[in-house]
């Protein structure tokens, strides 16, 4: 009779496992793709600011040569 109760059990646990294993399937396409997404967006946004600490970086070059061009020209 023991060996019964363990059978069941057992069953049980297997079909709630099967269950659970199901639901996990259909969940996880959209909270794939939720995170994808969010990944997709924190990407561009890092993206978008490299260039713009490039484009500032190459703002200020330009204005540290026009400076010292015009400190040298004055000297002469």
């Amino acid at each position: 009779m023991m060996m019964m109760r363990f059978a069941g059990g057992v069953s049980v646990a297997g079909l709630l496992g099967f269950i659970i294993i199901e639901a996990l399937k259909i969940l996880m396409i959209p909270i794939t793709a939720w995170v994808m997404g969010l990944l997709a967006v924190a990407l561009k946004i890092v993206l978008m600011m490299l260039v713009g600490l490039l484009a500032l970086s190459a703002i200020g070059v330009g204005v540290f040569v026009y400076k010292r061009s015009q400190r040298t020209s004055a000297e002469i």
